[in-house]
């Protein structure tokens, strides 16, 4: 399995973290991984036999063909078959703006419903034209580049990100306001109107996403001390975080979390980059 993720031009950094592809040998049974919420929007676009994704609280089934999905507050879980090649974004918290799109949250919106079923069809011939590497995130980036207006977020919502980004999620909000210089009332009312969630929902998204980080290199039962290190007052309520952002215990979540998903979990846009990132 290979998987590798790519920085866009300079003229999009404001919008997009990274470009990442995916390419794998074919499954000849369906593998199911679960994707953890990290506070970023993004779009995937299968090259191969399209996967599915699934919403386990609601119920929701998406075909993962070549859609944009929104900011998650709670797992989706991946379903794939067959041959496995995606190339996607993860945007920043803001980036769907860019596009012309509202802040979503806990959606997924088709390209074909959204672009035209012919300008889909004819991105993906696009990058299935290309080998896999740069040059194939390259045109994934400029078919975006051509296609996105100037929205940079405001201030307070970028300085806002970093903040929490910085102290992974272990940050009181009302730190979060005095360092964006603001009132609560219009750091939440901008916040929520660019990313779709309030920052104490951010805050905990990203906590979390660390915390799973932490148990992916350890065994199940360092919970309890990755509770302490991780800003939770005890295990218990490590464990009940664990299961509304995974749906399932910490056993059962490293059974199942060793695939595409992890791999992106390990090399997601809140991780220090290396210097070759």
């Amino acid at each position: 399995m290979a998987y590798e993720r790519f920085l866009p031009g300079a003229q999009l950094r404001e919008v997009i973290d990274h470009v990442w592809l995916v390419d794998s040998e074919a499954l000849p049974e369906v593998r199911r991984e679960i994707l953890i919420p990290n506070g970023r929007p993004g779009l995937a676009v299968a090259l191969g036999d399209a996967g599915t994704r699934h919403d386990p609280v609601s119920g929701a089934e998406w075909v993962n063909g070549a859609a944009v999905f929104g900011v998650m507050t709670r797992p989706q879980v991946l379903g794939q078959v067959g041959v496995s090649s995606y190339a996607g974004v993860e945007f920043t918290p803001w980036g769907l703006a860019s596009l012309g799109l509202p802040a979503l949250v806990d959606e997924v919106r088709q390209l074909a419903d959204w672009m035209g079923p012919e300008t889909t069809a004819g991105l993906v011939a696009e990058l299935r034209s290309e080998p896999f590497g740069q040059a194939r995130a390259d045109r994934l980036a400029g078919f975006l580049a051509a296609r996105t207006t100037t929205a940079a977020a405001p201030p307070i919502v970028a300085d806002a990100v970093q903040a929490i980004d910085e102290l992974r999620g272990q940050v009181a909000v009302a730190d979060v306001v005095r360092r964006c210089g603001t009132s609560y009332s219009t750091l939440y009312r901008v916040f929520r109107k660019n990313v779709g969630i309030g920052p104490k929902q951010y805050a905990e998204i990203i906590r979390y996403y660390h915390f799973v980080g932490g148990l992916l290199g350890g065994p199940a039962d360092a919970a309890a001390t990755l509770s302490a290190l991780h800003g939770y007052y005890d295990q218990a309520h490590a464990a009940r975080d664990f299961k509304r952002y995974t749906g399932v215990s910490a056993t059962s979540f490293l059974a199942v979390q060793n695939g595409i998903a992890a791999l992106m979990h390990g090399r997601s846009v809140q991780d220090e980059p290396g210097p070759d990132a």
